[in-house]
Formats: C-alpha cells, structure tokens, sequence
C-alpha cells in the first residue's frame, strides 16, 4: 500500500518496518499506519524523565554534594593543576556511573528485555519468545512465591509490544504513554514541552554560573543542552532513529531519560571544572601593571640613589 503523510487534521502516518523470516513482505496483520503518541495534558519533563521528584533529588544531589566535594578536590594548592582535573573528572564520572546505574536497576528491564526480543523482532519471534517465558513462568511450573507476578509482567510486555500502536507509543514514551492512550503525535505540543524544560534548566544553570569566573562553564553548559535538545528532538520525531545494531533493546523513550539523568551531572562538572580553569585577563593585567609599577619605582629609587652619588663624587672634585 502507498504511504500517506498526512490526512486532513495532519496527523502524521507511519507505516511500521516489521518483516518475517527476511521477506521484505509486510505480515497483514500489521499492514495499517501506525499513529504515534501525542503530549496532551502530559507534562513532558515529567514523561521524559523518572519523575519530577527524582529530577529534584538528582539536582540537589549534584549541587549540594557532587560540586563542593569536587570543589574541594581542585582547591588550587591541594593537589597539582593537572592531577586535580584528573580526580575531579574521574569523581564526577564515578558517582554518575554508580547513581545513574542504580537508577538503571531500580527501573528494571523494559518489556523487550523481558522477552528477550529487540526492537525489530517481527511478531513470529515475539510470539516465539513469548510462548517459551510463559511455560517456564506460569504459575503452575513455576514454584517462585512471585510466579504470579511475574508471568503478569511478562503477558503486559507481550500485548504492549504486539500492539503496533502501543509498540510505536512504548517506544518513544514509555509505560505512560501507553497508560495514557496516546494516540495522536503533536509536534507542537512536544517542542512547546521540551522549550519549557530546557529553559527551566537555562535558567537554572544562568544563576548557578554568575560571575566571571562562571562565563566559560555556562558556555559549555549551553553547548551540552543544545547537542542535547538535537538528540532529543531527532528520537521524538524520527521513525525508528536507532540503528538495529544500536542496543536492539533499548527504546528512544530510554536513552531520552538517560540524557536527562546524566545532565545535572555534566552541569556541575562544567561548573567545578569551568571555575577552576578560568583566568581572570582583567585581573592578571591590573596585577602586571601592578607589578611593572612596582619596578619602575624601584629602578627610579636607584636612579635617584645614583645621581645623588654622582652629585657628591663631582662636588669633591
């Protein structure tokens, strides 16, 4: 069938990429258009990320603990210049990695990993793992005091990810935009979203970087949340923008979160390295002029010292 763009109310269409044992030949059961979420009355930071409460607890972390422990490792004299940026970035990376990864696990496995299929399985494969996990997790073969629920989990994994609309909606917003029914992709409604939650953390980062000593760490904070708004805006608005060989289980909606996760991080990073490294040129040429200042009344001191020895030796005669 040929592919619409758009209909009248310019809702977009997608047709899903989804083949059998090869065949460039679509399964029927799967040949419609497949409409993608939309953010009605969804706030988008708190969709995009673990929650708004887990963003608070993210930034207060960083900022209340994360920068004055760093802040402490460059204190100019503690360690030499060099060694101090090595510790600072290898203590903020190491805390990301352990916070972030703790967060990984609290969130567990998404339903692909649950099935063990990928993000291109075609229906044959998902039925075929789904139907394998049911028998080993049923309750009546399976003795574990949660069987129950985990033969639930895994049946919700397999009509999610059956459902080409729920797939597509898993896909780019998680559990909650298939809780929410979303069924309608406003673009609009998206970037008015993200303009909102990237300008909050402009702000934020605005107010945490005055000062002089500020102007290079804010640069690189700015640069960081465009890159990132462009990444953003290219999985939230692209069909299938992963690769097949990019981590086949992990879903745009994750990697979404990932970057969510990991920027108060990169913020305070930017701050603690960004404030260590800078030069004051204003400060360093009045302590020069200072200093050449200093030495010109020295020499005009010993000029004078000299001309007074000069006027004694010719007064002698």
């Amino acid at each position: 069938p040929s592919r619409p763009q758009f209909q009248k109310n310019h809702t977009h269409l997608i047709y899903p990429h989804f083949y059998l044992c090869g065949s460039r030949t679509p399964r029927s059961s799967f040949d419609h258009p497949l409409r993608l979420s939309s953010l009605h009355s969804l706030p988008f930071p708190r969709f995009a990320m673990a929650g708004e409460a887990d963003g608070l607890t993210s930034f207060l972390f960083y900022t209340l603990f994360v920068y004055p422990s760093c802040s402490w490792i460059l204190k100019p004299g503690r360690f030499p210049k060099k060694r101090a940026v090595l510790y600072a970035v290898a203590f903020l990376a190491g805390l990301a990695f352990l916070k972030t990864g703790a967060e990984v696990m609290e969130r567990g496995g998404n339903h692909y990993t649950k099935l063990g299929v990928y993000r291109t399985s075609t229906a044959m494969e998902i039925k075929k793992a789904y139907k394998r996990l049911s028998l080993e997790l049923h309750p009546d073969k399976n003795p574990s005091p949660t069987a129950a629920d985990d033969f639930a989990a895994l049946k919700s994994s397999y009509d999610v990810i059956m459902d080409l609309e729920n797939r597509a909606v898993y896909n780019k917003f998680g559990d909650s935009g298939v809780k929410n029914n979303k069924s309608t992709f406003d673009e609009t409604g998206m970037l008015l979203e993200m303009g909102v939650f990237y300008a909050t953390w402009a702000m934020l980062s605005f107010v945490l970087t005055l000062g002089k000593s500020g102007t290079m760490a804010r640069s690189w904070i700015y640069t960081g949340q465009i890159v990132m708004l462009l990444v953003e805006i290219t999985l939230m608005t692209t069909e299938d923008p992963l690769p097949e060989w990019f981590f086949p289980s992990t879903t745009e909606h994750e990697w979404i979160w990932l970057l969510h996760s990991l920027f108060p991080a990169y913020m305070n990073g930017c701050r603690c390295l960004g404030g260590f490294l800078y030069k004051d040129v204003d400060e360093e040429t009045r302590a020069l002029l200072d200093a050449l200042k200093e030495q010109n009344r020295d020499v005009l001191m010993v000029l004078r010292d000299v001309q007074i020895q000069v006027g004694a030796i010719t007064a002698r005669g």
